[in-house]
């Protein structure tokens, strides 16, 4: 049995099938159940193909307060995914974490007693090297929303690798000072 083509009287008891008020009831849930577009119902699993405006209709229904409607659109749908996970665990560092991967994509939280910093203070490390400016104040602006009241960012902090070659030299001069003075 699929959504769009149900039949409630097939999921009754023999015995339930005969009573009057059960087939009136199964006839009508049937023909409700029937009527309903699943076209539009399943958003979750259509989320990729939704416009912007609908994203933020959505975001605006589940009162999603850390999204931002000027994010880009993937962002918007990470957000969105992931709401439920957040709304779970609001306060915790795990729904900074969560945040944090819907807007970077990687990152980490290291607290204060971690890298001797303030305490209540955290920042956050992550290797997203498109972490500037205006992706910056959305995400900051989002963890404010997350984060318990009685923590601070301190920073943000990007992590930058690469393999280069290092060369390096020394020499070693080694003699004997020798004064030779002429007397006379």
């Amino acid at each position: 049995m699929e959504l769009g083509n149900v039949n409630v009287l097939t999921l009754q008891t023999s015995a339930m099938k005969q009573d009057k008020t059960t087939q009136a009831m199964s006839l009508v849930l049937t023909e409700i159940l029937n009527e309903i577009d699943t076209g539009r119902s399943l958003i979750r699993t259509q989320l990729e193909d939704l416009p912007e405006e609908v994203l933020d209709t959505i975001a605006i229904e589940r009162n999603i307060f850390w999204y931002d409607a000027n994010a880009n659109a993937d962002i918007k749908r990470n957000i969105i995914r992931n709401c439920n996970k957040v709304f779970r665990t609001l306060g915790t560092n795990y729904a900074i974490e969560q945040v944090i991967a819907d807007y970077f994509g990687d990152g980490q939280i290291e607290e204060w007693y971690e890298y001797d910093g303030q305490p209540y203070h955290f920042r956050v490390l992550t290797t997203n090297t498109k972490v500037t400016g205006e992706l910056a104040e959305q995400f900051h602006k989002a963890v404010e929303a997350v984060k318990r009241k009685s923590t601070r960012l301190h920073e943000v902090l990007v992590m930058m690798s690469a393999n280069l070659n290092l060369y390096y030299g020394f020499i070693v001069h080694t003699g004997d000072k020798i004064i030779i003075r002429q007397e006379g």
